[in-house]
């Protein structure tokens, strides 16, 4: 058994443990949810886990629709739901790109260790910063987001690469830049777009960005949750419907990944991300 055998028995395992101390609090986080919250938080939960298996981040997505229906009003427990709902969802996408996807293991290993290293430093300051400054942090992290998203679907970063890991001082670039990355989860902000848009700019393959970027969040978001259960910021029920719901859309959209155009899908996010920069600033007004 190789290396990565262990990566993903790490995995799975780390993710076992956070799900039991999900369970394990769950009466910590009292929730009512009506028939209709129910259904348009499972809609949610497909939705955005559908896109997020095409690279387009599902943080983004469940935030815009958070809104539009009304769900999950505290942000700091939002937050708290979105990383325990893509732990899973992030692990069951691992484990189907690792398989069809060939990928450079100390590309991996660094992307991983530094990512969740990130995840859960940031996981243990968010959790006691006030609403106003995580509002602050979102709107800034989604305004770049937006702007890096838009420069690449405009042709300025180059997707040209071939190769299948990152080595030299780029390797190590690429380790601050997922340090950097691991810090954003933990006040409601995805990474996928970004990752994919690094990788492109150091002249790697585009397709390694997938078993990476799920990968590395199979381990951060595990890592950003936990100071979430320990401080009851988080939504049990939602949380459970929206892992379950963006499971079966993982599922639905993973062999679909070849066939379907994500410069489209990603022109959506941008849509979304401006949504939701216009929302946090009306908030703020």
């Amino acid at each position: 058994m190789g290396l990565l055998f262990y990566i993903k028995l790490l995995a799975i395992a780390l993710a076992v443990v956070v799900l039991i101390l999900f369970f394990v609090n769950r009466n910590a986080a009292v929730e009512k949810l009506s028939l209709s919250a129910k259904i348009k938080t499972i809609f949610t939960g497909f939705i955005a886990n559908l896109g997020d298996t095409f690279g387009v981040g599902s943080f983004a997505s469940i935030v815009a629709l958070r809104r539009v229906f009304n769900l999950m009003p505290d942000d700091a427990s939002l937050i708290g739901s979105l990383n325990l709902q893509a732990m899973v969802t992030a692990l069951v996408q691992a484990l189907i790109f690792l398989h069809f996807v060939q990928v450079d293991l100390l590309t991996l290993l660094v992307s991983c260790s530094m990512i969740s290293l990130g995840g859960m430093l940031s996981g243990f300051v968010a959790v006691n910063v006030s609403k106003q400054m995580i509002q602050r942090v979102m709107l800034l992290a989604f305004f770049i987001s937006g702007v890096i998203l838009l420069l690449s679907q405009l042709g300025v970063f180059s997707m040209n690469g071939t190769s299948h890991g990152i080595t030299g001082y780029k390797l190590v670039l690429f380790a601050i830049f997922m340090f950097i990355s691991g810090l954003l989860p933990a006040f409601g902000v995805g990474y996928y777009s970004l990752i994919q848009i690094f990788i492109f700019i150091i002249g790697a393959s585009p397709i390694i960005a997938f078993p990476i970027m799920a990968t590395a969040s199979a381990f951060q978001m595990p890592a950003t949750s936990i100071p979430f259960i320990v401080k009851r910021k988080f939504y049990f029920k939602s949380s459970l419907l929206l892992l379950i719901s963006g499971t079966v859309g993982v599922f639905v959209a993973a062999p679909l990944v070849t066939i379907v155009n994500s410069y489209y899908l990603k022109w959506i996010l941008f849509i979304v991300i401006i949504y939701n920069v216009v929302m946090l600033i009306k908030n703020k007004a």
